[in-house]
């Protein structure tokens, strides 16, 4: 009986230091907010210093990207249509939708730049570009039906044929709304001084 119990615990006692190992905990110390911060050529990834290797894969839903820049192209087209395109926090997208329904709506709200092309008939949904940099063009009917980038540092729509491509815009406001001359229902602009805010 004995022998059995103390054949029992040893097993439990292995199990237990098993699972002992597989626990990760990651040190204070590989803490970043940039790579500058990390040493042994690890990069700075969602907050922590990690091996350069195991951090190569693009974010979803980057085509390619260069994570020591944090910039990321999207390439979506009716032969690989994207849907909903979420441009990952902290980074500067360039996304491209190159033909009729490519992208569904397009979220830059935590982007540290966007730059859109919106290229056919409803080829995007709506844009949200959030503080940052923002740069849109839109070309064919109802290509844009919606950007917000009113509380962007810094927007710039380009239509084709407004207000077909781009219905609604909201562009920031200062004195005067950020737009083409100033004028409220026009497509936005940073060019109207104090339009361009972003550091």
């Amino acid at each position: 009986m004995r022998t059995a119990l103390a054949a029992a615990a040893v097993v439990i006692a292995a199990a237990a230091l098993a699972a002992s190992c597989t626990v990760h905990r990651v040190s204070d110390g590989y803490s970043c907010t940039e790579t500058s911060q990390c040493a042994d050529d690890r990069v700075c990834e969602q907050g922590f210093c990690v091996d350069r290797a195991s951090s190569m894969a693009c974010p979803t839903p980057c085509t390619s990207c260069d994570l020591d820049e944090r910039t990321c192209r999207i390439e979506c087209s009716a032969g690989k249509p994207c849907g909903a395109v979420h441009c990952p926090v902290g980074f500067d997208c360039t996304i491209r939708c190159n033909n009729a329904g490519a992208c569904g709506d397009i979220d830059c709200a935590l982007a540290t730049r966007c730059d859109v092309d919106c290229s056919g008939v409803a080829s995007c949904g709506n844009l949200n570009c959030g503080a940052g940099e923002c740069a849109v063009r839109c070309a064919g009917a109802g290509a844009c039906p919606a950007i917000d980038c009113a509380v962007s540092c810094k927007c710039d729509v380009s239509c084709s044929n407004p207000p077909a491509a781009c219905p609604r815009m909201s562009c920031p406001q200062l004195l005067d709304p950020c737009t083409e001359q100033g004028s409220a229902g026009a497509p936005c602009s940073s060019d109207e001084l104090g339009c361009d805010r972003c550091l």
